[in-house]
């Protein structure tokens, strides 16, 4: 009859557990899988990092907030301009002056070829209305001969 102790004397329980070793799952801690997975990953963004070249998408980025500003600024109403006023372009400005001139110019050919004699109430209220029209024009024309005019907007 075989004793308990003679069968464990005759197995090698060093080869048993070598066997199981080997056979037996690697068990990594999650952690240094995690680390490792990160390091790989930092060093593959180290490879594709260009130093010293900006990314296009910024080169964008900045070009988008340049533009951006130039609208800001161009939308921005003039500090020298009134409030509730506009500039009066040159062109039209020019032409209102000429028009002034014109009509100033047939204003003074009707005062001059008015009789010098106001004997008539209707030849003095003619003539001081002719006068105050004239008046009326100079100022206008006064106005439109400054370098910049202002209309009031509606």
């Amino acid at each position: 009859k075989k004793s308990a102790s003679d069968s464990c004397l005759k197995r090698n329980f060093i080869a048993e557990n070598a066997q199981k070793a080997k056979a037996a799952p690697i068990r990594v801690d999650p952690m240094k899988l995690h680390d490792r997975k990160v390091a790989k990953k930092k060093e593959d963004v180290n490879k594709s990092y260009q130093r010293g070249v900006v990314p296009d998408y910024l080169k964008e980025r900045v070009s988008q907030w340049k533009e951006e500003e130039r609208e800001r600024i161009a939308n921005l109403p003039d500090p020298t301009v009134p409030e509730g006023h506009v500039v009066m372009d040159q062109r039209e400005k020019e032409e209102t002056l000429t028009v002034l001139v014109k009509s100033r110019e047939k204003l003074l050919g009707q005062l001059q070829n008015m009789p010098l004699r106001n004997d008539t109430l209707r030849l003095h209220n003619t003539r001081n209305e002719l006068e105050s029209k004239l008046g009326e024009i100079d100022d206008a024309i006064k106005i439109f001969s400054r370098p910049r005019v202002f209309i009031k907007q509606e």
